[in-house]
């Protein structure tokens, strides 16, 4: 029961540090919005907010043992990194 509940601490503290970090992120790229590579910041910045998300997902499933809230974090993750890096992609080819 110890080693279920450092992983949900982990988890949840991982996953406040990358929202934080992310919300940063995209305050930063918005105020600097005329500045070339501040959609790469933006796209970064909210792939931390979605990771902090899903990993709060997890910590929740795997804390009250909800099947649904595992699936969940882990397929939104999947969808929303997959989804922001052929963005990134996208915008990294159009800068060069």
């Amino acid at each position: 029961m110890v080693s279920h509940v450092f992983v949900v601490v982990l988890l949840a503290l991982g996953g406040a540090w990358a929202a934080w970090r992310g919300g940063g992120l995209v305050v930063g790229s918005l105020a600097r919005a005329d500045d070339p590579s501040a959609s790469l910041w933006l796209i970064r910045g909210i792939r931390g907010v979605v990771v902090g998300v899903a990993a709060g997902a997890l910590a929740s499933g795997l804390l009250f043992e909800q099947t649904w809230l595992l699936v969940f974090g882990g397929i939104f993750l999947a969808e929303e990194l997959y989804e922001t890096g052929v963005v990134a992609l996208i915008l990294r080819a159009g800068q060069g």
